[in-house]
């Protein structure tokens, strides 16, 4: 099998925001464009353009569906948690659980205090001499 060759054009920028205004996902944004997860992080680093294009084609697609969400609040025909499901899929960092967990533990600790102070007072005495 050949190894095929990716060519970065201008025109790409454009397409990545013009499907991110229409709630399109990474995976189908790339397919768009004809190119691996793989082409398109060396591309992310490559060209800032790229980088910026993709950034902006991601903000718009979370907007796009948050405002369906919001649009459809009241909707009983609209699957809202499979809104959500696909949300917390697309942008893990912005719908992540954060579960706090409190422990108490409990250490038992025996000092002899008695002890400690005649070795202190044997060592004072020792110094003073």
């Amino acid at each position: 099998m050949a190894v095929r060759k990716y060519t970065f054009t201008q025109d790409m920028c454009d397409r990545m925001i013009k499907l991110g205004t229409q709630g399109a996902s990474q995976k189908m944004i790339w397919a768009d464009l004809g190119i691996t997860k793989d082409v398109a992080a060396n591309w992310r680093k490559k060209y800032p353009e790229f980088a910026d294009a993709l950034d902006m084609a991601l903000v718009h697609s979370q907007a796009y569906w948050e405002r369906e969400m919001l649009a459809n609040v009241g909707n009983k025909a609209f699957n809202s948690r499979i809104a959500e499901i696909a949300l917390r899929g697309q942008f893990p960092q912005d719908y992540k659980d954060v579960r706090e967990i409190k422990a108490d533990i409990k250490q038992e600790v025996k000092i002899d205090f008695a002890g400690e102070v005649n070795d202190l007072i044997k060592q004072l005495r020792a110094n003073a001499t």
